[in-house]
C-alpha cells in the first residue's frame, strides 16, 4: 500500500508534532502512520485528510490526482514546473482556489487592459 500522509504532510510544511497535536493522537502514533507500520482508524483518516484538503483514497494511495496528473502531464507534455504548478493548486482547500482563480482572472484583466492602451 502506498502511504501518502508523509508526502501530505511535507506538501503543507507541517512537523509531525503538528500535525499529531491537530489531529489528536500521539506523536508515536503519528510517527507509525507516515511509517506504514500501523493505519489510522477511519475517523482519524477522515480528519487527516480533512486536515490536509486531500481524499481518502489519496491518502491510501488510491487512484491518486497525482497519478492522472502524471497522465495529464505526459499527454500535454508539461515542463517540471507546470506540473508543480497545477499539483500545488490542485492541493489547495476548495475555497482559496476560487480566491486564486479570482485573483488571475484580475491580474490578466489588467495586463490585458495595459497592453491595449499601449
Amino acid at each position: 500500500m502506498k502511504n501518502n500522509i508523509k508526502l501530505a504532510r511535507e506538501a503543507r510544511n507541517m512537523t509531525q508534532k503538528e500535525c499529531s497535536e491537530n489531529i489528536g493522537v500521539t506523536l508515536r502514533a503519528w510517527q507509525t502512520y507516515e511509517q506504514g507500520v500501523s493505519e489510522p482508524k477511519n475517523e482519524v483518516l477522515c480528519a487527516i485528510a480533512d486536515m490536509f484538503g486531500v481524499t481518502t483514497d489519496y491518502l491510501l494511495g488510491r487512484n491518486t490526482e497525482e497519478d492522472n496528473l502524471d497522465k495529464l502531464s505526459a499527454e500535454f507534455n508539461m515542463t517540471s514546473l507546470e506540473k508543480k504548478i497545477v499539483e500545488e493548486y490542485l492541493s489547495l482547500p476548495q475555497s482559496l482556489r476560487g480566491d486564486m482563480m479570482n485573483f488571475l482572472e484580475k491580474a490578466v484583466s489588467e495586463v490585458i487592459s495595459e497592453d491595449s492602451g499601449n
